[in-house]
């Protein structure tokens, strides 16, 4: 699954990042005018370049431009939080452990039932690439390492295809980033999860919805908690 962020690649991508980011790390504040202005030479590239770099801020929703006023910070409210580029930017800002705990809730309200439906509709080649994804997993949890955090990511990247829900994979896709992050942020629990893992590709080899949703929780609140005690800060929630 590819990303779907913005290409830095030249002066635009570049000008877009850098702005994003320092409106996302609180370094512009709501209301703040931007220091990007089309009439102004202060950063050295085109009027076009500026421009169009305002164009995608707006519509990320975190700038808004008036006549008069010209172009400003817009209040947190506004942005568009799910914008993979947002999402981005929230984790390079090196967010605190409410951020992680908000992942959580988000993929316990999510996973746990897409791991159903996934037992219902995988195919025989998706439930073969989950056990692939699996098999790696296994062979890399002692060191944790970045193979580890790859198939990991991979594995639940499967399970939202696998649902074959048009909404839920782009949704994996969007979430690409967050989870890279949870994951490396947890990568200590990669033994302690394991089992869970496994748990979860039981459930869905056997078309057995329940179980496949059972584990999926049983594994999200178990990271979650295991975050909780290395962080001293995060609690997971409990199971209901």
């Amino acid at each position: 699954m590819k990303d779907r962020t913005y290409p830095r690649r030249g002066l635009h991508g570049e000008l877009v990042h850098a702005v994003g980011l320092r409106i996302v790390r609180g370094e512009l504040q709501p209301g703040d005018p931007l220091p990007m202005d089309p009439d102004s030479d202060e950063l050295g590239v085109s009027r076009t370049v500026l421009r169009e770099a305002i164009k995608v801020l707006a519509a990320k929703g975190l700038v808004v431009s008036r006549p008069k006023t010209g172009t400003q910070v817009r209040a947190r409210r506004f942005w568009n939080l799910m914008d993979p580029d947002v999402l981005a930017w929230r984790i390079e800002a090196e967010p605190g452990d409410e951020f992680f705990l908000e992942i959580f809730e988000l993929r316990r309200v999510i996973e746990p039932a897409a791991a159903s439906l996934a037992a219902s509709r995988a195919t025989a080649e998706e439930t073969a690439e989950l056990e692939a994804a699996f098999a790696v997993m296994e062979a890399n949890a002692a060191e944790a390492s970045e193979a580890y955090i790859a198939a990991d990511l991979r594995f639940h990247e499967i399970i939202l295809e696998a649902c074959h829900n048009e909404l839920l994979g782009q949704l994996g896709s969007t979430l690409r980033a967050v989870f890279r992050a949870s994951f490396t942020r947890t990568h200590g629990a990669a033994v302690q999860t394991l089992a869970q893992h496994g748990a979860v590709l039981a459930g869905i080899r056997a078309a057995d919805g329940a179980a496949a949703e059972a584990a999926m929780l049983e594994l999200i609140s178990t990271t979650a908690s295991l975050l909780g005690e290395s962080q001293g800060a995060v609690a997971a929630p409990t199971g209901r």
